[in-house]
């Protein structure tokens, strides 16, 4: 009994052991960032291509998310037909919720629009979300799209490794755990040099944005699994997470992608607790997935709003420079640069020496500040609002949080913040702290106001 129990303890252990995994140096990790710069630069040839999505939520009454699937076939073949070499797309994968119920007017459309715009050289892969179930549970899925739900395909002569949820949320049983491991096993022995790319709908916690508040909750076993192969590339949806923030991309033990969506955006509660910021319904996006010869992979993310590739979030050297993820050598750890020490090496926001601010409107108990928006070389993730009354400079008196509106291409130049809860006939100032994706504040921006008597 006392060796069982140990040896319980001992699996525990290395799970948590493998889960958080101890982040590299900093200069480790400045070595590897520039690494990184030079590859992105480097020339780059594909062999292979696909288009990935999810959280298309189709529904018979609204016909925007269809028009954004169909968009989204669109502008990946006019992609792929620009390339001097490769013009094919060799595949397109939806990461499950591309239904909002599941329901069969919705695979209707969703048959319709694949029957339109799904060439003949182009491969479907798809993985259900827990909106396909509904009322028909995986029948509906198996019926109208593939008769399987965890699937192993070869595509171009990489190795699609597919999970689907059960029927309640993003949950998979611990036999389709042990499917996988199989599965991927069989993949790296066939295509040992090769990524292997794995889909599943539902994040592992704790790595890509939104995966702390939207997940599957067999993770963490899935992460074991995972971190035996390096090689392995995952693309995950469910959160709704846009994917020009940082954390689109996790590196520890493999690679992981959000795949964002085309309904709407949804946040971490790290800024405030409205996840559904003003005008997510602004939101239509996917990534585009390359591989050249050498097995180096690089992943394009796409606005369909712009119909224009994403470009770096407020960047201070070249605003129209294109937003690119690339991983260099899918098999070697030592060449992963989007890893959690990414927190140490980028730079608090700040503003620049003309940027203004100014209070506006001050009631009784509320005031409106307006300011420039601060610029970054990574993202501008948000601000932190902190008021200070005159009597007590030292002691803010009252906080807010808004977001930057990174994710909105073009960023708005100015942010404007209302907030309540003030003293009347009280002088104010009023400090606005940049924060990049991991909440680092740099110096603010500030300004004077008294508000008015009741």
């Amino acid at each position: 009994m006392k060796q069982e129990t140990k040896r319980r303890i001992d699996l525990v252990g290395e799970a948590i052991a493998q889960f958080f995994c101890r982040s590299v140096s900093k200069k480790e990790q400045l070595r590897r960032e520039a690494r990184l710069r030079e590859q992105i630069e480097a020339p780059f040839e594909p062999v292979f291509r696909f288009a990935v999505a999810s959280d298309i939520h189709i529904q018979a009454e609204n016909p925007d998310s269809a028009d954004r699937l169909r968009e989204l076939f669109a502008t990946a073949y006019a992609y792929a037909e620009r390339c001097p070499t490769h013009k094919t797309l060799d595949a397109v994968a939806l990461v499950g919720d591309f239904t909002d119920g599941g329901s069969q007017p919705q695979y209707d459309i969703l048959k319709g629009i694949l029957k339109d715009c799904l060439r003949s050289e182009t491969t479907l892969f798809t993985v259900m979300g827990n909106h396909e179930h509904g009322n028909l549970d995986t029948e509906g899925y198996t019926k109208n799209l593939d008769p399987r739900l965890d699937k192993h395909d070869v595509i171009g002569g990489f190795h699609f490794l597919g999970l689907a949820p059960l029927p309640k949320d993003t949950w998979h049983k611990p036999q389709q755990i042990l499917w996988m491991a199989k599965e991927l096993k069989k993949a790296k022995r066939a295509a040992p040099n090769k990524p292997i790319f794995t889909f599943q709908h539902g994040h592992i916690w704790k790595t890509v944005y939104v995966s702390r508040s939207w997940y599957t909750q067999m993770g963490l076993p899935l992460h074991i699994v995972f971190s035996r192969y390096p090689q392995n590339i995952n693309f995950s949806g469910h959160s709704h997470g846009p994917i020009n923030h940082p954390l689109t991309v996790w590196q520890s033990r493999y690679t992981m992608f959000g795949t964002g969506t085309l309904k709407y955006f949804e946040m971490e509660r790290d800024i405030n607790t409205d996840t559904v910021p003003a005008g997510s319904e602004n939101a239509a996006q996917y990534l585009i997935v390359e591989a050249d010869a050498q097995n180096r992979v690089r992943v394009l993310p796409f606005n369909l709003l712009t119909r224009d590739f994403f470009k770096t979030p407020a960047n201070t050297d070249d605003p129209d420079r294109q937003l690119v993820y690339f991983v260099e050598n899918p098999g070697d750890r030592k060449t992963f640069a989007y890893t959690a020490a990414r927190k140490k090496t980028d730079a608090a926001p700040c503003f620049a020496p003309d940027a203004k601010i100014a209070a506006a409107s001050p009631t009784p108990d509320s005031v409106s500040v307006t300011f420039d928006q601060a610029q970054s070389d990574v993202c501008v993730y948000g601000y932190l609002l902190r008021f200070y009354e005159e009597a007590h400079p030292k002691k803010a008196a009252l906080s807010e949080a808004i977001f930057s509106e990174y994710y909105f291409e073009p960023m708005p130049r100015q942010r404007t913040c209302t907030v309540s809860g003030l003293k009347s006939d009280t002088r104010y100032t009023v400090r606005v702290y940049p924060m990049n994706a991991w909440r680092k504040k740099g110096k603010p921006l500030e300004t004077e106001f008294t508000t008015s008597k009741r």
